[in-house]
């Protein structure tokens, strides 16, 4: 028996090696790039999704034209893996930042063409995101309650400027009924205070969250989390 736990470890220890590995290997931006280059050319693309998004965590803050290959780089690799959605999802970081590049206008085009927008506006059902820098996301996740209405699942995050060694800063959680017409529509039962209203807008793919900042209203999470802000629907 002991020789076969053995065994059974063996696999989970070659991982996390090759974790640690890859970590050693993608210490700079230039690293990340080729560490991701190559397991985008051998179809590693979660792998290299990964790689690139350890690349953007060292430009984004630093140097336009670096930032713009990263995000192309995951805007590319989220597409040739099969997920339009993620790669609309990083096009919509590089036109938040004004990138303009050939490449990013040829994705666009790409990400156009690969989406099926009336697929992801036709509900409200579905899995949004918002950035929130350091390649991490909030989630909002919209799902049928069964009475005909919405329940809305937010899991906000801070990401702080060293998530990667430690997680996100912060994190929160809130939970409700989203009472409306699936266009404008309010978070019910919440567990929030009378004063704190949290309202949803969507149009299209996009939706806006907006709430309001008070003593007691944002008790849903750690230090700087709110729930609020620009969203993008990812998948329905």
């Amino acid at each position: 028996m002991l020789i076969r736990s053995k065994l059974l470890l063996l696999p989970l220890l070659l991982g996390l090696a090759g974790a640690v590995q890859a970590t050693e290997e993608c210490a700079t931006a230039v690293q990340c790039n080729q560490v991701g280059s190559a397991a985008y050319q051998d179809g590693r693309f979660e792998q290299a999704i990964e790689a690139f998004e350890r690349q953007l965590r060292r430009v984004e803050d630093d140097d336009t034209a670096q930032l713009e290959l990263a995000l192309n780089n995951l805007i590319l690799a989220n597409l040739r893996a099969g997920d339009a959605g993620m790669a609309r999802a990083w096009l919509g970081v590089a036109l938040d930042n004004n990138l303009s590049g050939s490449s990013t206008r040829l994705h666009l085009r790409k990400v156009a063409e690969a989406l099926d927008y009336p697929a992801l506006s036709a509900s409200p059902v579905g899995r949004y995101l918002r950035y929130g820098g350091q390649a991490v996301w909030s989630e909002l996740l919209i799902s049928e309650d069964g009475n005909g209405g919405y329940h809305g699942s937010f899991s906000p995050v801070r990401a702080g400027a060293r998530v990667e060694e430690y997680g996100p800063a912060a994190i929160g959680e809130l939970d409700g009924k989203l009472v409306g017409d699936g266009v404008q529509m309010r978070l019910e039962d919440a567990g929030l205070g009378s004063g704190c209203a949290v309202q949803l807008l969507r149009e299209g793919i996009e939706l806006r969250v907006q709430e309001v900042f008070a003593e007691g209203c944002q008790v849903y999470g750690g230090m700087g989390i709110s729930v609020g802000g620009r969203y993008i629907k990812v998948s329905p």
